[in-house]
């Protein structure tokens, strides 16, 4: 039986600017968020914000940590070159410094300090998805990479004190679901498995002393003695949506919380703000993304599972028959997936996102055989994978710059696509640079601010400022509050399906 025991769980940040990307100093005084794209440090005892960085357009602070000295920040920015470099910066807002630059290595993730202050443990993700572990020197020099891990992307890695042993999540042996904890001496040398029952547990965080370890294991806090034979405790359960960010001198544990709900309703375009109903009755509170078939019985949309990963949430497929209350779960085995649509013929799902094998782009799930098949997907593909459509001409997949075939044949070709939709007659929308283009009769709408274009009905239609509007009409269905990406219409163009609701990240402490 694991113990409980005493402890105050009480919230630091709750406010609209708050951000999970970073983590406290060691001292306590501080902690490191992204606001507004900048690397921001935010003082717990007053509240206030000094922002560290001025990013230019299309540039953007993302992951940081906090040295332990609690002087500088290393942190990850995005750069103009459209790739993550590692940089650093004083807590004063001085002597800003690249320390790691690499095309290849697209994404790069600040996770902890050594003791000395010299190096910082960072993840690499490279372009070809596999992953490694490295200490990046602060004073210049290479990075001396400690372990591989072939597309497998830890939720958290941490540096004991006395600079022995990293400490990190992956998946259990044997298994591409299960995670559990793992520590590696910080030379390379030597690795053993810290966890061995079965579950979920990630995001692990060495104690103040070095003498355990807390992580998440499922919703519960949970501390494990490093010492043979200590009883493992729960801290504290149920947290939820929760993210452990750091631990300070004092002891004290700072978490993520992900709060807020969003879900897929139909309802009539006649008056969808009063009509909207739930769709799900087994998956209730975690769903979005939803997807006519091209017959308009089914639905498809994305139902969130597993622990928070910093918004890169576990997700499956659900089919929700519209004449019974079968909803039925696909067996997809997909990393991520971003959004789903039907293919034409109503056999098979359009995915787009990233596989378990280092490919990212559009896949392809049959509905007969329950394969996944990759469809326009490479080694290094985007992680979000291609916004796709499909008509009775074929499959379409947006590349950002393009709208191809699947055979490779440019449809049409803009400037910076944002939504592509088709109707269900299978006309063809592109909204790009402010501009909704239809292809196949070579017409032009100038409409800003519209933030996706809508597949099914008749008609071509965009969401923009909470309606739904007719570009060639300009007439305007008001839509529900707080409606989420993904909004599809029956192709007789009465019904709609779409995802609403808020979500909203706060920063709790645990002290003893």
């Amino acid at each position: 039986m694991l113990a409980l025991f005493a402890l105050a769980v009480t919230p630091a940040f709750t406010d609209a600017g708050v951000t999970l990307l970073g983590g406290p100093s060691r001292d306590g005084k501080f902690i490191s968020i992204v606001e507004k794209g900048d690397l921001t440090v935010r003082e717990f005892a007053t509240g206030a914000s000094k922002r560290l960085t001025a990013a230019p357009p299309k540039e953007f602070a993302y992951f940081s940590a906090i040295s332990r000295d609690s002087k500088s920040v290393a942190y990850a920015w995005f750069n103009s070159e459209g790739f993550y470099e590692l940089r650093s910066i004083q807590l004063d807002g001085t002597g800003q410094k690249t320390l790691f630059k690499n095309a290849e290595a697209g994404f790069v993730q600040p996770c902890a300090w050594t003791p000395d202050n010299k190096q910082v443990l960072t993840l690499f993700f490279r372009k070809d998805n596999v992953s490694q572990i490295a200490l990046v020197p602060v004073d210049g020099g290479a990075p001396r990479v400690l372990k591989s891990l072939n597309w497998v992307y830890p939720k958290r890695m941490d540096i004991s004190p006395d600079g022995e042993w990293l400490v990190y999540d992956s998946f259990a042996p044997g298994s591409t679901s299960e995670r559990t904890i793992y520590l590696l001496k910080l030379d390379g040398s030597a690795e053993k498995q810290l966890i061995n029952d079965t579950g979920n547990h990630v995001f692990p965080l060495f104690s103040i002393d070095g003498k355990s370890v807390y992580f998440l294991s499922g919703d519960d806090l949970v501390e494990q003695p490093l010492a043979e034979g200590g009883k493992r405790r729960i801290v504290e359960r149920k947290l939820g949506r929760a993210l452990p960010l750091g631990v300070t001198a004092d002891g004290k544990l700072y978490y993520g919380l992900r709060t807020g709900v969003y879900d897929v309703f139909l309802a009539s375009v006649a008056d969808a703000a009063k009509t909207a109903k739930r769709v799900s009755l087994l998956y209730p509170n975690r769903n979005l993304s939803p997807a006519f078939s091209a017959d308009g019985k089914r639905l498809a949309y994305l139902s969130r599972r597993g622990n928070e990963n910093f918004g890169q949430e576990a997700r499956v497929v659900i089919v929700r028959d519209l004449d019974s209350d079968k909803e039925t779960e696909l067996p997809a085995k997909m990393a991520h997936i971003e959004r789903v649509v039907w293919r034409h013929d109503g056999k098979a799902l359009l995915m787009s996102g990233s596989d378990g094998r280092g490919r990212g782009g559009l896949f392809e799930f049959d509905l007969a055989t329950s394969r996944t098949a990759p469809l326009a997907a490479e080694i290094g593909g985007p992680f979000r994978g291609f916004d796709a459509i499909s008509t009775k001409d074929g499959i379409f997949y947006n590349d950002g710059k393009k709208l191809r075939k699947l055979d490779g044949t440019v449809v049409y070709e803009g400037r910076d696509i944002k939504s592509i939709a088709a109707t269900s007659e299978g006309a063809i929308g592109v909204y790009d640079t402010n501009t909704v283009a239809m292809p196949a009769i070579g017409r032009f709408i100038v409409m800003e601010g519209v933030t996706e274009l809508v597949s099914g009905g008749t008609r071509l239609h965009a969401v923009r400022n909470g309606t739904l509007v007719k570009p060639t009409t300009d007439e305007k269905i008001p839509l529900p509050g707080n409606v989420q990406a993904g909004v599809s219409l029956s192709p007789d163009g009465k019904t709609l399906a779409l995802a609403a609701g808020r979500e909203a990240s706060e920063i709790w402490v645990v002290s003893w």
